[in-house]
């Protein structure tokens, strides 16, 4: 037993290599478990998949997997369906969401993956790790595919956020969710200068939320180590202008809920224009185009949606990740600890706050 009462099968020794704790009690529980096995195999790190111990155990006896990298924490308890954020520490102190971000948190270079609910999985982030100096909200970022690609890995994908850490945001926020955003771009896409936004509803903040308003004058009057290029409308979101574009977390929902649901739609009238005669030739034609598309587009290509704001990477999945997901979101989090993208974050909110600082000391004297 450690110091959190939980019992412990094969923890890692301490290693330089990253540690990848996975949680296997959410989602598709197999597929995460399946994912962690082939990444102890194939990657450099170290995996620790959390749930309960005798069914992992019965599972890996099945799954080709390196028992040197791969480790068991357990997790007695699994969250009920419908519990709240408000009512989860008394219904599920011991659930794998609780023990691995506590795990996560001892660990130097560890990143936790999980497929949970995201308002439980940022409070229990919330409450065990330590969030990074001047950070007072945490920002879930979702990337999406644009027609403009960026840095020296013609990246496709530009970074939206919050997507539903922070339902409302101050213009304080909002600032640092700029500095944070502008951090993980230059790091993840190579981008040196990277291009930030605001969303808003036009160019002129006149009619924006006080919070735009205010965000966006502290941001111009500035000399950044992103480029502010000022607000932008949802529709030019997918055109690729912004490398970076920083809304609150109920905002930002709505509108990854509304390309995704673009997305299906379009999927379902291609099904629907190949059921007419007529337009079977062209649908040939666009066959090769448009299975390109899918695959451009598809989310488990990328895995999951980075938490930033607190010292450790935490990755969110969705509820119906597959392989591909769970093992793309590992080879994410590896990369974040391998390109100390934590530690820029930091140095970029820091430097921005800063120049605050100066800026106001300035106006005081």
């Amino acid at each position: 037993m450690d110091i959190f009462g939980r019992a412990i099968v094969g923890y890692p020794a301490a290693r330089t290599v990253t540690t990848i704790v996975v949680d296997t009690c959410a989602g598709q529980a197999g597929q995460a478990l399946e994912a962690a096995a082939i990444a102890s195999l194939e990657l450099d790190v170290q995996v620790v998949v959390v749930g309960d111990e005798s069914d992992i155990t019965d599972q890996l006896n099945k799954i080709a997997h390196d028992a040197e990298r791969l480790s068991v924490l357990h997790a007695p308890h699994v969250l009920p369906d419908g519990v709240s954020a408000q009512t989860v520490d008394e219904v599920a102190p011991r659930s794998s969401l609780a023990v691995g971000l506590a795990y996560t948190a001892t660990q130097p270079d560890a990143v936790f993956i999980s497929a949970g609910r995201p308002s439980i999985l940022i409070h229990y982030a919330t409450q065990s790790l330590q969030r990074i100096p001047s950070v007072g909200r945490l920002a879930l970022a979702a990337v999406y595919p644009t027609l403009h690609h960026r840095g020296p890995n013609d990246d496709p994908f530009a970074l939206l956020l919050d997507v539903g850490a922070t339902a409302q945001c101050t213009g304080d926020h909002l600032v640092t969710f700029a500095a944070m955003g502008a951090a993980y771009a230059s790091k993840i896409s190579g981008v040196v200068r990277p291009r930030v936004a605001l969303l808003s509803n036009g160019r002129s903040v006149s009619a924006a939320p006080l919070s735009v308003q205010d965000a966006d004058l502290r941001l111009q009057r500035h000399e950044l180590a992103f480029d502010y290029i000022g607000t932008i409308r949802g529709d030019q979101i997918t055109v690729g202008e912004a490398d970076v574009i920083v809304t609150n977390g109920f905002t930002g929902d709505v509108v990854v809920r509304t390309l995704e649901g673009v997305a299906a739609t379009a999927e379902a009238l291609l099904v629907k224009a190949q059921d007419r005669f007529q337009w079977r030739l062209g649908m040939s034609i666009l066959g090769g185009g448009i299975d390109r598309l899918r695959e451009f587009t598809n989310w488990e290509n990328y895995g999951g949606a980075p938490l930033l704001g607190v010292q450790h990477p935490v990755i969110v999945t969705q509820s119906n990740s597959g392989l591909r997901a769970f093992l793309n979101a590992i080879r994410l989090g590896a990369k974040i600890v391998r390109l100390e993208v934590i530690g820029s974050i930091g140095a970029g909110v820091e430097a921005l706050r800063n120049l605050e600082r100066a800026f106001h000391q300035d106006q005081s004297t």
